[in-house]
């Protein structure tokens, strides 16, 4: 018969391989195309704030009062004039318009002089 002899199991050692996921970063590395991407991805935010403003500055500019230019008749005071182009509202009011759209410091007008006044 074969004789058998008992041979002690040593521990095999194996050799330290790399996996892929433990590599040393490198730093991140852009094409052309990459970079204007990026550039543009920047650029978009500003863009968009911009053609915000763009469209409300617009709308402010659409919504102001109009205005027409009248001329001063004889014996017609400042007060006259506010009653006549807006006879709902208060007089004080409209005059106070009258006067910042004129740049007028006193509430006296001239026969003849234009004014420029708010039309609704």
């Amino acid at each position: 018969m074969a004789q058998v002899t008992a041979v002690a199991a040593l521990p095999v050692q194996r050799a330290a391989v790399r996996s892929s996921n433990t590599q040393t970063s490198s730093p991140v590395r852009l094409t052309a195309r990459g970079r204007r991407v990026v550039a543009l991805l920047a650029l978009l935010p500003i863009v968009v704030a911009f053609f915000l403003m763009s469209t409300r500055a617009a709308q402010a500019d659409q919504s102001g009062p109009t205005t027409a230019i009248v001329k001063v008749e004889a014996g017609q005071s400042l007060w006259d004039v506010a009653v006549a182009i807006a006879p709902n509202e208060d007089p004080r009011s409209t005059i106070w318009t009258i006067k910042a759209l004129n740049g007028l410091q006193t509430s006296e007008v001239q026969e003849g002089q234009g004014l420029i006044i708010p039309v609704k």
